[in-house]
């Protein structure tokens, strides 16, 4: 093991020792013995396939809200069948519960950062709901890249949403209206920054501001009957509108249904969708930069046979895609989507197996969300997901004590991978990483993947302490690049939350991010007749983020907290040039009536 890797693996086996010393401090009472399954087997789906464009779906809304969490950097790295997320650096994230009528909750951080939340609704009425939500986040903080320049690096949250729902007579239907701004620059560049580079077209986005703004409706339908003779459904519309400062518009639309029926023995599902995604000001040759408008659609049919009993759960069907639109390829794709578990009489041990694949749409909004630098005048390729392979074990020791060790193995078409663009005109045949001129907006590379992924999960959980330990392990291969870039080695994470006395709660969390390979692509003129150097390839460091974090129940409903994060001050690149702040304090109280 590499020296860098003791501190971080140090500080894992810290925060696991205080855990465990936290447990034996616990009192043996009946409530100490409530169990929380926190660990669930992986379950093959087309969870991705849901995201195809910037329209998110919402569940049921007689439910409270869900919690936001809200970051500088927004940094999931996609393994090409899930997110495994660069947890590290996904700076200000804050855990917000809405019990009762309503919470208000704010504060104030290290780097001039307020955030407030406020949240109401009626939840015990007999016959839907109606509530608002309010939340912002902002800071204006000051980076040391790690060329050694300071840099501003302002960004900003702020949403605002509507939701509703009415129970009629066997039937609910529910609606959801929000709209959503918010603001990064484009600040980062990994050497000295240099005195022309606001002169510099090949860097023309370099101290901008991006704004992105979404307003998103949704209408669901969904019917209440308890009989499985009779058929359910879950029919709704989405629709999407989404620009940037940068001139980037998307249109979406969705129009979406779930059916299920029980024959006896067997339970039929069938899932239909369709999508229609329009956009302007785009390109997919950023090259030659001659922007256009497209439009894509994508219809999903996906039907589903499932067999249950005590022991044993067996489902399959297909995932049928078809893809069209003005500008692309028309593609028509049928995907395997299998499921079995069996699982022993006390519940104690799961077997678990899958297969499914799915298709993807990509586009400039969802990227950004992984990469809040990328070039916004990118039109991006769909992903075909051909098989995702998975099986595993979980199952519990004892009654606070349960475990999760699977596998996964996915293979893809048209994986996108970030990449930096750079010149050189310093004339050196053999430049320097300062002789280099590089482009800080992101752009993509794209290539056939397979990922193998080895993960493992041991969580112990009471009523006054939770354990989580969790890891994944990567290996990958890739056919025209050398490598995979921005794709970690492995992850690890390790949190402990346990109650100190009735009114004192406290929290420490470390997550460790292994090395990823950095890939820098030589910008040739579109117009040359000869080729480019090869693409350069790097390695980033480790990546460390430890949090530790308390709460005091001042007086009833009323809640004071703080939290340090990036408790060690570390000065990591997640993405290329784009070092993040360092460590931070956070204070705050929230109010619940």
């Amino acid at each position: 093991m590499t020296q860098r890797y003791i501190t971080p693996l140090a500080l894992l086996f810290l925060v696991i020792q205080g855990c465990f010393s936290a447990l034996q401090a616990q009192k043996d009472t009946s409530k100490m013995n409530q169990e929380v399954e926190v660990v669930k087997a992986y379950r093959p789906s087309v969870s991705s396939a849901e995201k195809i464009n910037l329209l998110p779906e919402i569940s049921d809304t007689t439910k409270f809200r869900p919690d936001l969490n809200y970051n500088i950097n927004s940094h999931p790295i996609t393994t090409g069948f899930q997110s495994s997320e660069v947890r590290a650096y996904n700076q200000f994230k804050r855990e917000i519960t809405y019990p009762g009528i309503g919470k208000i909750s704010g504060g104030f951080g290290s780097y001039t950062t307020p955030f407030l939340d406020f949240y109401l609704n009626n939840p015990n009425s007999p016959n839907g709901t109606l509530g608002f939500q309010l939340n912002h986040l902002s800071s204006q903080g000051t980076v040391q890249l790690k060329g050694g320049s300071k840099n501003e690096a302002p960004f900003s949250y702020n949403r605002a949403l509507i939701f509703g729902s009415y129970i009629f007579e066997g039937v609910t239907i529910s609606s959801e209206l929000s709209y959503q701004r918010d603001m990064n620059r484009f600040y980062g560049y990994p050497v000295a920054i240099p005195e022309n580079i606001m002169s510099n077209n090949f860097v023309k986005y370099f101290n901008q501001d991006q704004l992105h703004q979404l307003g998103y409706f949704d209408f669901t339908v969904k019917n209440n009957a308890s009989s499985s003779s009779i058929l359910k459904f879950n029919t709704g519309i989405n629709l999407g509108y989404f620009n940037t400062s940068t001139d980037q518009v998307e249109k979406a639309i969705r129009i979406r249904s779930d059916f299920d029926y029980n024959f006896g023995t067997f339970s039929g599902k069938l899932k239909a969708n369709f999508d229609h995604f329009e956009t302007d000001n785009v390109t997919g040759y950023p090259d030659f930069m001659v922007l256009h408008s497209s439009s894509r659609n994508l219809l999903q049919i996906s039907p589903t046979l499932l067999f249950e009993n005590e022991k044993f759960t067996l489902e399959g069907g297909l995932n049928i895609f078809s893809f069209f639109g003005n500008s692309d390829e028309s593609i028509f794709k049928p995907y395997p989507k299998l499921y079995a578990s069996f699982h022993t009489e006390d519940n104690k041990l799961t077997l678990y197996a899958g297969m499914v694949g799915y298709m993807q749409n990509n586009n400039y909004s969802k990227i950004a969300a992984e990469n809040r630098w990328i070039n916004p005048t990118l039109e991006l390729n769909p992903t075909s997901h051909l098989g995702i392979f998975s099986g595993g074990l979980k199952g519990k020791i004892a009654v606070p004590f349960a475990f999760d060790l699977g596998f996964n193995y996915g293979k893809t078409e048209d994986q996108y991978f970030y990449v930096t663009r750079v010149e050189n005109r310093s004339g050196n045949s053999s430049p320097s990483p300062s002789d280099l001129t590089y482009n800080n907006a992101f752009e993509v590379v794209y290539d056939e993947l397979k990922t193998l992924d080895f993960s493992g999960e041991l969580t112990y959980t009471t009523s006054g302490l939770l354990l989580l330990l969790s890891g994944h392990f990567y290996s990958y291969d890739v056919t025209s690049l050398e490598k995979a870039p921005y794709m970690p080695d492995f992850t690890l994470h390790a949190v402990s939350r346990f109650k100190v006395t009735d009114k004192f709660s406290a929290m420490a969390e470390l997550f460790l991010t292994g090395p990823r390979t950095i890939m820098l692509q030589y910008y040739v003129s579109p117009v040359s007749s000869s080729m480019g150097p090869p693409p350069i390839y790097l390695q980033s460091d480790a990546m460390v983020e430890m949090n530790i974090g308390a709460k005091y129940l001042f007086i009833k409903n009323l809640e004071l907290f703080g939290k340090i994060e990036n408790l060690l001050n570390r000065k990591d690149e997640p993405w290329y040039g784009y070092t993040v702040q360092g460590i931070r304090f956070k204070l705050g109280a929230s109010f619940s009536f």
